[in-house]
């Protein structure tokens, strides 16, 4: 991760005008979609949906709009030690998930299993998740101990 600093500088009133606007109407597409998706309780789905997309929406708004005029970028930030013990566990839950994928196929394969694929993949999903950060919090530990 790279590191960023604060300054004391602030974006033109118009940035913040349009990181609200993009958050906004983001926000509202996503709520109108959540809720064409129930329309026997439109309004609740409709709203859950807002909730839920606000802050991420608001924040891709700062994102695009206010943090180039906030945030000064570290020139080394690609060099960083947090960043390079990440990409070593992404690595590593690559290999390991890569592995445990071709032993459930073989085991499938050779049993003619018959399993859906939406739960399998899901389990791969979550086991690749743990996986890296597990991984990436025994690098972490090895490194500062």
């Amino acid at each position: 991760m790279s590191k960023a600093s604060f300054t004391s500088r602030r974006a033109p009133v118009h940035h913040y005008v349009l990181a609200t606007t993009l958050g906004a109407i983001l926000t509202i597409a996503v709520a109108v979609l959540v809720g064409a998706s129930n329309p026997g309780d439109f309004w609740l789905a409709a709203g859950i949906g807002a909730l839920c997309t606000v802050y991420p929406a608001m924040s891709l708004g700062a994102k695009v709009f206010v943090s180039n005029h906030t945030v000064a970028r570290d020139a080394h930030g690609e060099q960083s030690v947090e960043l390079q013990w990440m990409r070593q566990a992404g690595a590593g839950a690559f290999l390991d998930v890569l592995v445990a994928t071709i032993v459930a196929v073989l085991v499938l394969v050779i049993g003619r299993f018959t399993v859906d694929a939406l739960p399998v993949l899901l389990g791969l999903v979550v086991l690749s998740a743990l996986d890296a950060g597990v991984r990436y919090l025994v690098i972490r530990y090895r490194a500062l101990k």
